[in-house]
């Protein structure tokens, strides 16, 4: 496992920002998935020493968190949330100084700054002061400097943030491209589900500092498969009723809509049948869950209603 996680909590004084999380990250692309307050950036943090862990245990590729943090961070790579450009700085002068930061020497930096700067699409404005970039430009320097070194593992904490719509579809092709490499395992923290949807096989998803879900992105929607999403006028305790009796699994979602669930191997035909038995009007069936978007609403929304 890239990232493994035992009861890992963070705190600030009495404020818990991740509460005892329990969860590994697989090789390959994983999205941090959660709204903003979730504790995404909290729980990097915490991986990477930048603020010390209050309980539990975790593992970067195989090093402990507490004990090998020097080591985890040449093998590691982070483009953090906030701006973290050096002002006086060249864009190249910039990366290089990342790379020999990781312990690469001039030379090898300097080399490889170039690189990176034509990978992430700045090597025209890699002799510009870095403060004079376009948000956009900022994203993609973070970017240059998290990999100078070749890393084994890349955690991105919102790495579209800022980005106009044309940036931030070559910023997510960009990532696809570095954990398509197969060589750099990706950590994506976002609150934007469809960047996860467009580069990550696999999720977790946490809310309020709690884990609440992981999964590969597939097998998050397969457990939706042959789930509706039910909206009917009329009697509905009557049309729930007729739809239990024959085998469907619902949940309240509201008024008066519900999810069902359908029995193995049933159609959608049982809502007409079941409407007409009951005296109701459909006024909606969808599928309950067609995007991880869906999935993520209604692990949260569950979350929510499990407190109150």
């Amino acid at each position: 496992m890239s990232v493994t996680l035992q009861d890992f909590t963070v705190s600030y004084g009495r404020v818990t920002a991740v509460d005892r999380i329990s969860a590994s990250f697989p090789p390959g692309a994983t999205g941090l998935l959660g709204p903003n307050g979730a504790g995404k950036t909290s729980l990097i943090r915490g991986l990477l020493g930048l603020v010390p862990p209050s309980f539990g245990s975790a593992t970067i590729l195989g090093r402990d968190v507490r004990r090998e943090q020097k080591l985890i961070r040449q093998l590691i790579g982070y483009m953090p949330e906030d701006d973290s450009i050096i002002p006086g700085l060249t864009g190249i002068g910039m990366v290089r100084y990342a790379g020999e930061l990781s312990g690469m020497s001039g030379v090898d930096a300097m080399q490889r700054a170039h690189e990176v700067l034509f990978l992430s699409g700045l090597e025209e404005a890699r002799y510009r002061k870095v403060e004079t970039y376009s948000a956009g430009m900022r994203q993609r320097i973070k970017l240059a400097q998290a990999i100078v070194h070749d890393p084994k593992l890349l955690f991105l904490d919102e790495p579209t943030s800022g980005m106009d719509p044309k940036g931030r579809l070559e910023m997510l092709e960009l990532i696809r491209m570095i954990a398509g490499r197969n060589r750099i395992s990706i950590v994506l923290a976002t609150h934007i589900l469809v960047d996860v949807e467009r580069t990550c096989d696999h999720v977790v998803i946490i809310n309020r500092g709690k884990l609440l879900k992981q999964d590969s992105v597939g097998e998050i929607r397969r457990q939706y498969a042959g789930t509706f999403s039910v909206r009917v006028e009329g009697p509905k305790e009557r049309f729930e009723e007729v739809l239990r009796s024959r085998g469907c699994g619902i949940t309240p979602d509201g008024a008066h809509r519900f999810d069902v669930r359908l029995p193995d191997g049933g159609r959608t035909e049982l809502f007409f049948e079941a409407a007409r038995d009951s005296g109701v009007q459909l006024r909606r069936l969808l599928p309950s869950v067609q995007t991880l978007e869906d999935a993520f609403v209604k692990l949260v929304g569950s979350d929510r209603h499990a407190d109150s």
